[in-house]
C-alpha cells in the first residue's frame, strides 16, 4: 500500500516540475514599457543573398518622427514569449532581418530583430510573436514597408 503512495506522490511531483516548466519557459517580454522608456530608435535592415555579402541600411529616428511613431504602432499590440529552447531553430541564411534598438540618453532599452522567414529575437532571445497584425513574418513586412 505505502509503495503505490509513494508512487502517487513522485508522478504528482514529476506534474508540479513539468508544469512550472512550462510556466516559466513562456515568460513574457513586455515591448511596450520598454518602447515607451525610449527616446529614440535605430533602424538596421539587413538584406541577405546568397554568395553575396548582406547589405546593410541604418537609420536613426527620434520619438518625435512619425517613422518611430509607426514603430510604436505597430508593437504596442504585439505578445512576445521567451522560447524554453533558445536553440529551436535559427533563420535562413538568406533570410532578411529588421533590427530595431530602441533606447534612451543613457542606454538601450531594448534590441528587436524580427527576420523575414519568421524568427524573431528580443534581446539576442528567440521568441514566439504574436500580434493583431499577425505572425512574426507580417510584423517583418509591415517595418519594412514603414522603414521604405
Amino acid at each position: 500500500m505505502e509503495n503505490k503512495s509513494l508512487r502517487f506522490y513522485a508522478i504528482m511531483a514529476l506534474w508540479v516540475v513539468l508544469f512550472v516548466l512550462l510556466f516559466v519557459s513562456n515568460r513574457r517580454v513586455d515591448l511596450k514599457t520598454d518602447i515607451n522608456k525610449s527616446t529614440s530608435v535605430s533602424v538596421s535592415v539587413e538584406d541577405t543573398v546568397s554568395l553575396s555579402p548582406s547589405v546593410v541600411t541604418t537609420r536613426a529616428y527620434s520619438a518625435d518622427d512619425d517613422t518611430y511613431q509607426t514603430f510604436f504602432e505597430i508593437l504596442q499590440n504585439a505578445s512576445c514569449y521567451q522560447k524554453f529552447n533558445q536553440n529551436i531553430r535559427s533563420h535562413d541564411y538568406e533570410a532578411h532581418s529588421i533590427t530595431l534598438r530602441f533606447a534612451d540618453d543613457a542606454s538601450q532599452n531594448l534590441l528587436f530583430t524580427v527576420y523575414s522567414d519568421g524568427v524573431c529575437q528580443v534581446n539576442g532571445k528567440f521568441v514566439f510573436l504574436r500580434s493583431p497584425d499577425g505572425n512574426a513574418e507580417a510584423i517583418y513586412q509591415l517595418l519594412r514597408d514603414a522603414v521604405v
